[in-house]
């Protein structure tokens, strides 16, 4: 292994040698692709962030959408229903009235 230094410059390195040279190559190559890796999660993360915000987004829209349909498509419906059903459950409370009057007044 050769290395030389400046005398007088505290340490500095002229020469490097071959075997320093392919450690500090490596060492490049590893902090790129260490860099690239980075940058690959950061876009997983990213990507998986905006997939749940548009999951919940879509299925908002879909509860939203199911409730307005109700509100407006079936719910008239339901209401004519249940007004049918107040006035047969009235005519029902009516004739059983009568009925009953009926069964007074043949009694006396």
């Amino acid at each position: 292994m050769w290395v030389r230094f400046l005398p007088r410059a505290h340490g500095i390195l002229l020469y490097m040698d071959t075997e320093i040279q392919s450690l500090k190559k490596e060492v490049d190559e590893l902090k790129s692709l260490t860099l690239d890796t980075n940058r690959t999660v950061h876009k997983m993360r990213r990507a998986a962030w905006w997939g749940r915000l548009w999951g919940i987004v879509w299925w908002l829209l879909i509860f939203g959408a199911s409730g307005a349909a109700y509100y407006y498509y079936v719910q008239p419906y339901v209401n004519t229903i249940m007004k049918e059903y107040g006035n047969a459950k009235d005519l029902q409370l009516q004739v059983q009235n009568w009925f009953a009057q009926f069964g007074h007044t043949t009694s006396q």
